[in-house]
């Protein structure tokens, strides 16, 4: 490749790169994320210690989890900022009346709904050799709070923040060309299919098991967030875990 080629390349490159970090806060998003990754860092760490109890803490399994879920949040903060997505419900312009109302509407009584439904559905299961062996060593509260805490948090920043916002940055600039043709459909079509794709994998990850509900739960969770913030995310998720397990694992 010519010099000239290559040069004009390398100033595309940066100006693509300039192009997509115009107009973010990173200084703002920066201390969210290491925030964030911080808080999914500790509660891996005393998930991962309150499971396999003979283990001794590793500075670097937790350093790992640290900067993978701050580059996570980082990642779908700059994303979010991009196609003007509300992520947090505390950084939203409503009284805090308002925002605690949503997060005991669309965290609290959702969550408590969803972990009924997993109960009844899976409550004649309980002694399936499929349950993951995490659930399987479950005897007491903490162990439901621990595992509820660290699934809660870890998974919401992986498929509901990065994900199904990441999904939304690529198939919102995909469906530009519709604009000029039905302006209407130029975010709920990839709002809808990002929807479906973050849910899809979400039950994946849970294998043939709770595939069915979870990628049910996972549609649920995308509506959570985007109505009521990350925040509603986690506590819907926790909840769910929470009551699921206590009923069907401690009874």
């Amino acid at each position: 490749m010519p010099a000239g080629a290559r040069h004009q390349s390398t100033r595309e490159k940066l100006a693509g790169a300039a192009f997509f970090f115009d107009g973010v806060r990173l200084g703002k998003w920066l201390g969210v994320s290491l925030s964030l990754g911080l808080l999914s860092a500790m509660v891996l760490t005393a998930s991962e210690l309150n499971v396999f109890p003979e283990r001794t803490f590793s500075p670097y399994d937790f350093l790992q989890n640290f900067f993978v879920y701050t580059a996570c949040t980082l990642t779908a903060l700059i994303f979010a900022e991009k196609v003007s997505l509300e992520t947090f419900l505390l950084a939203t312009r409503k009284s805090w009346l308002r925002k605690a109302g949503l997060l005991l509407g669309y965290g609290a009584l959702t969550g408590v709904a969803m972990g009924l439904a997993y109960h009844g559905a899976f409550g004649a299961y309980r002694f399936s050799p499929r349950v993951p062996f995490r659930v399987q060593q479950m005897k007491t509260n903490y162990d439901n709070f621990i595992l509820s805490l660290s699934a809660a948090i870890t998974e919401e920043v992986v498929f509901r923040l990065l994900l199904f916002t990441g999904f939304f940055y690529v198939l919102d600039r995909l469906f530009r060309p519709l604009m000029s043709v039905n302006p209407g459909l130029s975010r709920p079509i990839p709002l809808l299919f990002s929807l479906v794709l973050s849910s899809l994998l979400f039950g994946a990850v849970h294998g043939a098991y709770g595939f069915l509900f979870a990628f049910v739960a996972g549609i649920a969770l995308c509506l959570i967030f985007l109505r009521g913030g990350l925040e509603s995310a986690i506590f819907a998720h926790f909840l769910t875990d929470v009551v699921f397990f206590r009923l069907t694992y401690l009874s």
